[in-house]
């Protein structure tokens, strides 16, 4: 036994008594410590406590119910409740609260898990019938947890054949049978005696068992598969996990024609059937140019669902923007229906313990503290690079990230958790050559490491720190983690036993080295992980502390799907560390603020009671979803046409023309000009900002025509649609605030300039240089421009009172600074807002003096709400632009991928 199965015991005691008091947690934690004599003797006083407060706070994690937008459709659980045999979701209920999930949190799953499987068909009604769904969760928050328990749950109530479609790579698939196998099967696939067969379920009984016909080392292989009686004739639910592989999917629509009562070309009958597809996003999703001949994998599941009159495809996702992109109306060659989720989409929340992105990469993130900026990659790896790139050594940085991650160790061995798996993620390049170099380094640098800890580490400190390598790791833990409880001589002396364990593996598909965390249960693992795609979707790293990143990209999915280092890290959280640019962390800002704009939305349209596909409308016409279609649609080499509505969105032009700088600074000069002969401006607060009120819609709209927009890159700002938007709806946009942002903040420390007669600070950014693209992509921290709450401005303070209080009266929010798509939605007149901009090179050439841009304009536009009849406008994405540009970013999406479409 170990510490943390004395910690989930008590969770599970705790969570059915109706009073938890400290006194009570650190009473039944000694209890229970009392029947494992040895483990007792190891653990301290200090590690007693440790404990106790992970349990406290684990007693109070909270997690709101999921939301939901659908078709009207018959409910029909409710009513099978009393009378179905509940056997398969108990059990599996039971499991979780005894590896300590919170009773709070396993009746949310409860609710959940009843509005998913009811929003399936009931297995019992007879005829022909389909449904089509969708889940978004969070990335690494526990959608397999869930679509568990729905599968348990489906089960129970009479669905027997179930396939999870997992990603591409077979270590996922593996994982996910491990899972499937603890929660629903019971039974190990992997055991070779029949005592040690049983496995999480099924350690609380095997009164009933699923069949499947794959497990953890092979994938479904018809050949090897004896199932000696009909489908139909199954007394128990048969379970398939399989990969998104083109001849596994064949071999098993062939083997299922062979194994039906049916005759030759009917569909199976009474036999319902549900597909649960993990990462829905990611092959799934049609991209053929031809809705009528789709890609292969789609075309795949589209005939594997039927193969059944009885079917449901219920897809998982933490980035449905492909799903939600699907044409509704597509269907093939056969008439098969694409996989647009029209029946209902299912948001799930997330517990209050889960790490996101705005626990990390706001400026207010409760974690915020855990990012350390890579700047001194680009002459050794820099982002965009070849296959051939030889690195002759590692950056400095990566070098102390893994030492961070070695003394992390330590303290994670002194807080009892030294037999937890342990991981650390390298993610350098998208070339299997490459990552193998970048494997040999790490590897010549963990043994450096690794040689001082066990040369000197015992030594007394002042011997120890002779070691320069040993000095290294005290002087990182000094920058990097000194404000732990922990100190260093206690971490100096665990150094020699932690270390040792610690092995390198490069994880892509023409590698052996395997993540095989299960076959070290024991002791736990402890790897450095390094690699590109097959870490970046849907697999685990356990025990994840360390991230090293140096990728780029500007797509949503692309990026937050490498983001493994969202998830649960409790009790080792302030250990965690993120390396990235200062370019990487603004685009994941961004990210983290349209999901949440994504999710805000969804809640709002389920109030509303509307449908899935006036969602997927709304998200299609997002300003954001201009960057997904330049994606989809950039192997098509044509001007793609794209419509937006901008009622109650925002946009901003982040980047720049480097060509226009002196013409847009003349037009931001004539408005200001008109502007104060209009009406002088006002000062609110003494903010040092510019406002003017009730400004004629010809003064924003001589601006936007005056502007030269980088109509290709800055795609939201393209000047035709926002003025023929602007056309469209006179009755709102008739008079609007103009602000010209101009206080001395931390931002703004670049010298005053005279704009139009009128004196303002500069404000200071951060920017890359594109010389092939011609622009400057401008940011701050959230690879936006505007500061949080600079949409207040103009706003009654009736206005802001009413958007803070109504956001504030969700328990969700608390702790949360508040997002300006809220007082947005407040606003009764549009909002231009106007900067002044002294930009400062980030990633200069390697030798090179940073580059810098003054007096570049840049604007931004805060629409309030639109009603119900708001018209959209037509932008243009030039695909044959953003191929010449970011063809990279292309076969990045597709790396490997061609291996399992063949």
């Amino acid at each position: 036994m170990r510490l943390t199965d004395v910690e989930n015991n008590a969770v599970n005691l705790l969570g059915a008594m109706p009073e938890r008091t400290p006194a009570l947690v650190r009473l039944t934690l000694t209890t229970l410590l009392g029947l494992d004599a040895t483990l007792k003797a190891e653990v301290t006083e200090e590690m007693l406590e440790d404990a106790a407060r992970r349990i406290e706070a684990q007693l109070y994690i909270r997690m709101e119910d999921a939301a939901a937008v659908q078709l009207k459709f018959e409910e029909w659980l409710p009513g099978r409740r009393a009378d179905a045999p509940h056997f398969y979701y108990p059990r599996y209920r039971n499991w979780l609260g005894g590896r300590g999930f919170p009773p709070s949190v396993l009746g949310v799953m409860d609710k959940d898990t009843d509005k998913i499987v009811g929003l399936l068909e009931n297995p019992l009604k007879g005829g022909n019938w389909k449904r089509r769904g969708l889940v978004v969760g969070h990335v690494q928050s526990g959608k397999t947890a869930n679509y568990s328990g729905v599968i348990c749950k489906a089960s129970d109530y009479g669905y027997r054949f179930v396939v999870v479609l997992t990603g591409t790579q077979e270590d996922l698939r593996a994982q996910t049978q491990e899972r499937i196998e603890e929660g629903f099967i019971g039974v190990s696939s992997e055991a070779t005696r029949a005592h040690e067969a049983r496995v999480g379920v099924g350690l609380a009984g095997l009164q009933r068992r699923p069949l499947t016909l794959t497990s953890r080392d092979v994938d479904f292989r018809s050949a090897y598969v004896n199932l000696a009686v009909p489908l139909q004739s199954l007394s128990e639910p048969l379970v398939l996990v399989m990969k998104k592989n083109a001849s596994v999917l064949k071999n098993l629509i062939e083997w299922l024609k062979t194994k039906s009562f049916e005759g030759d070309g009917a569909k199976i009958s009474a036999m319902p059937m549900l597909l649960i597809d993990d990462e829905a996003d990611n092959a799934s999703v049609n991209t053929s140019l031809d809705p009528g001949a789709p890609k292969r994998i789609n075309a795949l599941i589209r005939a594997l669902l039927d193969l059944f009159d009885r079917n449901v495809y219920l897809g998982y996702t933490a980035t449905p923007f492909a799903n939600i992109f699907i044409d509704p109306d597509a269907t093939d060659s056969l008439k098969r229906e694409d996989l647009f989720p029209r029946d209902f989409i299912v948001a799930l929340d997330a517990p209050t313990n889960y790490v996101g992105p705005s626990s990390i990469f706001p400026e207010d993130g409760r974690l915020h503290g855990c990012l350390c900026y890579v700047e001194d990659h680009e002459d050794i790896l820099p982002e965009r690079h070849k296959i051939t790139l030889d690195p002759r050594r590692l950056p400095p940085s990566l070098e102390e990230a893994i030492r961070v991650y070695v003394l992390g160790r330590a303290v994670r061995a002194i807080r009892g958790q030294g037999t937890n798996h342990s991981s650390m993620l390298i993610n350098v390049s998208r070339f299997n050559d490459v990552q193998t170099r970048v494997t040999g380094l790490v590897n010549d640098q963990l043994n450096t490491i690794r040689n001082a800890c066990i040369g000197h580490g015992a030594l007394p400190e002042p011997e120890a720190v002779k070691d320069p390598e040993i000095a290294r790791l005290k002087q990182v833990w000094n920058t990097r983690l000194n404000d732990l409880e922990e100190d260093w001589e206690e971490v100096l002396a665990q150094l020699p036993k932690v270390v040792g364990p610690i092995e390198v593996r490069k994880i892509n598909s023409k590698s052996s080295d395997v993540l095989d965390y299960r076959r070290y249960k024991d002791t736990g693992l402890h790897v450095i992980a390094v690699g590109g795609l097959a870490l970046s979707r849907g697999f685990t790293l356990e025990g994840l502390s360390v991230s090293y990143f140096l990728r780029n990209s500007m797509m949503y999915d692309t990026l937050l799907q490498m983001g493994r280092w969202f998830g649960y890290r409790d009790g080792y959280a302030d250990l965690c560390r993120i390396y990235m640019t200062p370019a990487a962390e603004s685009w994941y800002a961004h990210i983290s603020e349209a999901i949440e704009e994504l999710r805000f939305e969804f809640k709002r349209m389920e109030r509303l009671h509307k449908r899935p596909e006036d969602f997927g409308l709304r998200v299609r016409s997002h300003p954001s979803a201009l960057i997904v279609t330049a994606r989809n649609k950039m192997r098509s080499g044509r001007k793609v046409p794209h419509a937006v509505a901008l009622g109650g969105r925002s946009i901003e032009t982040t980047q720049l023309r480097t060509d226009s700088q002196e013409e847009n600074f003349r037009a931001l000069d004539r408005l200001v000009a008109q502007l104060e002969a209009d009406r002088p401006h006002v000062s609110e607060n003494g903010s040092g900002n510019k406002l003017w009120r009730k400004v004629a819609v010809e003064r924003v709209r001589d601006f936007v025509k005056a502007f030269r927009n980088h109509d290709e890159i800055s795609l939201e700002t393209q000047s035709d649609p926002v003025l023929s938007y602007i056309e469209a709806n006179p009755e709102r946009l008739q008079q609007w605030d103009v602000c010209l942002y101009g206080r001395r903040t931390a931002h703004s420390d670049a010298g005053e300039q005279t704009v139009g007669g009128v004196r303002i600070f500069r404000q200071l950014r951060g920017g890359t240089f594109d010389d092939r693209g011609g622009y400057i992509s401008v940011s701050g921290r959230s690879a936006r421009i505007a500061a949080p709450g600079d949409e207040k401005e103009g706003m009654m303070g009736d206005e802001i009172r009413s958007a803070e209080e109504e956001f504030r009266s969700s328990s969700s929010n608390e702790g949360k600074s508040i997002p300006d798509r809220v007082y947005r939605q407040r606003r009764s007149k549009p909002l231009l807002m106007l900067r002044l901009l002294h930009v400062e090179e980030m990633k200069p050439e390697d030798g090179k003096k940073a580059r810098v841009c003054e007096d570049m304009v840049a604007w931004g536009m805060s629409f309030p709400p639109a009603g119900a009849q708001e018209r959209t406008v037509e932008y243009i994405v030039n695909t044959t632009w953003w191929r010449s540009n970011f063809e990279e970013e292309l076969e990045d999406d597709t790396e490997d991928l061609e291996a399992f479409d063949d």
